[in-house]
């Protein structure tokens, strides 16, 4: 089993592997956002050339290798964990592995609408869902989110936050390089096939 992003290159697992693609899926571009904060944009590049030797498939959908994998489609895939981690839930005979060089994340975000009409209840709602009661709730009812509240429990099987080797990612250079990047990722990597 792998257990590094340098481990997905092995030949071995060429056409075994899915992951999605950052022309659609913002969980993609993070991925790359997250290759190139860790390793330096070309040598990024020329990891994902080698990696894609071994993409069976590149889906549209953020989520679309989990599926791949539990159906049995592919024995690989790349993407954020709640998915997998549903899966596992279900009886589905998955591992997640957390690369050992670290893996990206993002915080999903919560906001109120200038003018809101309900504006005391939407901030009613906001707060509850940031207190340990509210994310409590969302591990629970099986999200598989790690909760933003360091207060709040996790979903069952799923390893403490501050146990994994995250990469933080700059929000603004990634935004400011999304098209440049992903145009990058079509002419290098996907036509490197």
């Amino acid at each position: 089993m792998p257990t590094s992003w340098e481990d997905l290159t092995n030949p071995a697992y060429e056409g075994l592997i899915q992951a999605p693609t950052p022309q659609a899926s913002g969980t993609a571009y993070n991925i790359v956002a997250s290759l190139v904060t860790m390793m330096g944009e070309d040598e990024a590049f020329a990891y994902m050339t080698r990696l894609n030797d071994n993409i069976q498939t590149y889906t549209s959908s953020g989520t679309g290798p989990s599926k791949g994998v539990a159906v049995g489609q592919c024995a690989i895939g790349i993407q954020f964990t709640p998915a997998f981690f549903q899966f596992i839930s279900e009886g589905y005979p998955l591992e997640v592995v957390f690369p050992s060089e670290g893996v990206g994340f993002e915080a999903p975000g919560v906001s109120i609408i200038k003018g809101a009409k309900n504006l005391d209840a939407a901030k009613t709602l906001v707060d509850w869902l940031v207190s340990k009661e509210g994310q409590d709730v969302l591990s629970e009812e099986n999200t598989f989110f790690y909760p933003v509240n360091p207060e709040a429990t996790l979903a069952d099987g799923m390893p403490a936050f501050e146990s994994l080797k995250t990469v933080p990612i700059d929000i603004q250079w990634a935004g400011t390089n999304k098209t440049r990047l992903v145009e990058r990722w079509v002419d290098e990597v996907l036509g490197a096939k």
